[in-house]
């Protein structure tokens, strides 16, 4: 082979594996922003799941506060430091300590279960959304009775309550949503669980609207 030769040969591997390598590089970044996205999409219908089952079952619900009154007693589940966006509720205890459905008892046309209700708790520590259900029937250090991350990369997390008065009933309505950096950008995802970024995309925020139909 002559020397044109070996550099035309040459130029033209260079260009094949050039673009050889930039083909996968590209394949990898999208099946990466693909995988996140898919994570990212079941952190968000997990929240609202357990944002819609607890908020319809309440029994009383203490906006932005880690204490929440029932029957005049004050119920308080214990947050880490630097917790914020509090959410806190009280759901009937419809399970005994063996996980059994428990019977109810009426009093004065109010249905109970248990001697004491089940608190649970949302907060924002972090970029992890946190839930924590602590049982009465169980021992504190009981690992169902732990606060158990439901979401990560969360941004943002807000509950807010509106009472609408009609002719024949007042009722509560809670609102909730929480924002979720897009995780899939890699290139600004972490800027953007920073307030007032302008280097990445904005967030998904979903949120529900729920009637607080057992509350007392």
């Amino acid at each position: 082979m002559t020397i044109v030769e070996m550099v035309v040969a040459t130029g033209i591997f260079s260009v094949v594996m050039l673009a050889l390598i930039g083909s996968s590089i590209a394949l990898q970044t999208s099946f990466g922003a693909t995988e996140d996205y898919f994570l990212g999409e079941g952190d968000q219908l997990r929240v609202m799941d357990y944002f819609n089952t607890d908020l319809r079952r309440a029994l009383a619900v203490g906006l932005n506060s880690d204490t929440v009154s029932y029957k005049g007693t004050a119920y308080t589940n214990s947050v880490p430091t630097g917790a914020s966006k509090y959410l806190t509720v009280v759901i009937p205890n419809y399970r005994d300590p063996a996980g059994k459905t428990r019977f109810p008892s009426i009093n004065s046309d109010i249905i109970s279960y248990g001697a004491a209700p089940v608190k649970v708790s949302y907060y924002l520590l972090g970029a992890s959304l946190y839930r924590v259900e602590v049982d009465p029937d169980l021992p504190a250090t009981d690992p169902r009775n732990q606060a158990r991350s439901i979401a990560d990369n969360v941004s943002d997390f807000n509950v807010t309550d509106t009472i609408i008065v009609n002719p024949l009933i007042t009722e509560t309505v809670v609102s909730i949503s929480a924002t979720f950096a897009p995780r899939y950008n890699r290139t600004f995802w972490s800027q953007s669980l920073a307030s007032n970024t302008t280097n990445s995309r904005k967030g998904t925020t979903l949120g529900c609207k729920i009637q607080l139909r057992n509350l007392l």
